[in-house]
């Protein structure tokens, strides 16, 4: 279970893909819940990148995948024993109105994601057991779609009277 205040978070807001992922300390872990309300359809790979640098066609300046701890290649599910990227979060999309996602990732903190970015690939993440030569590396998982990158999260984002008030015309 969560617990405090969100510490980080990142928006996705383009006509194809609409979403937020909050990040929470959960004890010694971080707690990344993740909701999309609009996604092309089909599987995606969606991974935390080392970098929040944007820039670039298809924000190449994020870098390859977070990973924290000794090298390892692209694979598994988050929640999985098989040996992953810290940033390998699987699969994500959207067959109704919206979807949902929560990640528990171990050695993490909320405050690393800070500057962080968090990318959407074109393409089903192999979870690094395709035969492709990016399978090992990045799960096959294509072009970077959607990018955002983690802010720190202060302010209630839910309207209360302390942070509202009435518009005068």
């Amino acid at each position: 279970m969560s617990t405090g205040n969100p510490i980080a978070v990142a928006v996705f807001q383009t006509p194809e893909i609409q979403g937020e992922a909050v990040a929470k300390q959960a004890g010694t872990k971080t707690r990344l819940s993740v909701t999309f309300t609009k996604l092309p359809p089909g599987l995606h790979g969606f991974h935390i990148h080392k970098a929040g640098d944007l820039r670039g066609e298809g924000c190449l300046g994020a870098c390859e995948h977070l990973h924290i701890g000794p090298p390892c290649d692209h694979g598994g599910r988050p929640g999985s024993t098989a040996t992953r990227h810290t940033g390998d979060l699987g699969n994500i999309e959207l067959t109704g109105k919206d979807a949902h996602y929560s990640y528990l990732i171990p050695h993490l903190k909320p405050e690393d994601l800070l500057g962080r970015s968090l990318i959407v690939h074109e393409d089903e993440d192999d979870l690094g057991k395709g035969d492709f030569p990016d399978s090992k590396t990045t799960g096959h998982s294509g072009k970077r779609i959607g990018c955002a990158i983690f802010g720190r999260a202060m302010c209630p984002t839910k309207p209360t009277k302390s942070n509202t008030r009435k518009l005068r015309r």
